[in-house]
């Protein structure tokens, strides 16, 4: 029995040694997933920053273009008044031809 002590004694102290070393090998593995959920955050505060930036200029782009688009369909009403005034001018203008071509007075 006493034979099988040592052998015993020094089985544990193997294994106490390789858990050790686990433990260590855990303490760094955990440092550096903390570092890179730094890292990960950081990164993550920068595109959402990004992204901002992009969202006000996209609304701001959003807001010319609505802003455009109103002045173009009143100066298209406003064209299409125009050139209704246009065509009755010109009728106007071929009855009072007509007439002088007539000789009506």
């Amino acid at each position: 029995m006493s034979e099988s002590q040592p052998d015993r004694l020094d089985r544990i102290e193997a294994t106490l040694e390789r858990v050790s070393q686990q433990l260590d090998n855990q303490v760094i593995v955990n440092a550096e997933l903390r570092q890179s959920t730094a890292e990960l955050r950081q990164t993550t505060a920068v595109l959402t920053n990004a992204v901002n930036v992009l969202v006000n200029s996209v609304t701001t782009l959003t807001n010319v273009v609505t802003t455009h688009a109103t002045e173009i369909r009143e100066i298209r009403e406003d064209m299409r008044e125009m050139q209704s005034s246009v065509l009755g001018l010109q009728t106007e203008n071929r009855r009072i031809l007509a007439r002088l071509e007539r000789g009506d007075n």
